[in-house]
């Protein structure tokens, strides 16, 4: 392990096409979810890191992070995010 201080963590896996997949991961106290390209469950590095979306909100439950995770979506899949 790295030794982020942000645990425990939750990821949720999107894939958008057969060549566009993502993976969100949100570490209960950070304030923001981490946007990965590819699959990414479960892992703590920031390989393949695409964006960093401040939430202001911590997480209860998985559910937050799928709710996070279409809205970033909606705007963001398709467009060829960086």
């Amino acid at each position: 392990m790295n030794g982020k201080k942000h645990l425990p963590m939750a990821w949720h896996f999107e894939r958008v096409s057969s060549r566009e997949a993502y993976t969100f991961r949100w570490g209960r106290g950070s304030g923001m979810i981490t946007v990965h390209r590819g699959d990414a469950r479960g892992s703590h590095s920031d390989d393949n890191m695409v964006d960093c979306v401040p939430v202001g909100i911590d997480w209860i439950d998985d559910q937050d992070v799928r709710v996070q995770a279409r809205k970033w979506l909606r705007a963001n899949a398709g467009r060829g995010v960086r």
